[in-house]
Formats: structure tokens, sequence, C-alpha cells
């Protein structure tokens, strides 16, 4: 099976956010999710999982168009904490609005912490392929 244990959403949108932890359990009912609204509220908690010693994410599923800090922000305020820590976070872009913006589709290919852009809607069995 696989190594992920702790899988986060970042997306402000409640029903994708919903569906997609609902696949995630179903699927490795093992493994943590938690999800966040904003980048915003990600980075706080990362920040304050680091202080606690608890575990951060394995993985980060996270949105590009959020109120507060979009996905953009949170990846330049993760870079440093990334480098702070010793552990490897894969982060999967999985937006809409890049598919109509195609600068930002060019964007996420030269973004080093970005494993791989993800066109939504996404399906179940897509979410279960990057995660195992």
């Amino acid at each position: 099976m696989s190594s992920v244990k702790n899988i986060c959403i970042i997306d402000d949108d409640r029903i994708y956010t919903y569906g997609a932890s609902k696949v995630i359990k179903d699927y490795m009912p093992e493994n943590n999710v938690i999800s966040f609204e904003s980048g915003q509220a990600a980075i706080e908690s990362m920040g304050n999982m680091r202080q606690s010693d608890q575990e951060l994410p394995d993985v980060i599923l996270l949105d590009i168009n959020m109120p507060k800090m979009n996905g953009w922000d949170f990846l330049q305020k993760l870079k440093p904490f990334r480098k702070s820590v010793e552990k490897e976070m894969k982060v999967f872009v999985i937006s809409s609005y890049i598919k109509k913006h195609k600068e930002e589709l060019y964007r996420v290919e030269w973004d080093d912490q970005v494993s791989e852009f993800i066109p939504k809607p996404v399906t179940p069995d897509t979410l279960k392929s990057l995660l195992t």
C-alpha cells in the first residue's frame, strides 16, 4: 500500500474538499486528511505542527484561486518553511482556474515546488493514483 500518511487539502471550495477527503478516507482509511480554506490558514497550522512536533503533510493538494492567500502566495511562504524541515512534501496543484489562464499553467510547470498540475474536476481514480 501507499507510504502517504498525512494529506493536506488547501481549497476554498467546500464541496470539492469534502468530496476529495471522502475519497481519500474511503480508499486509505489509515491516513490523516486535513483541509484548509486558505493558504494562510494552512501555513499557520503547519507552523504550529512543527513547533509541537506533529507530523507535517506528505502530500499537499493545492488550489490556486483562493481568497486571503492564494496558491502562489502559499508556495512562496512554503519554500523557506520546506528548507527548515527535513521532510519531503509533494505539492499537486489542482485547479480549474489554470485551464482558463495559460500563463498560470506555465508558472506551474516552472515552479520547482510543484510535482504536477491536475485540472479540476478530479476523478476518484486520479486522486488515488496521486497518493499511491
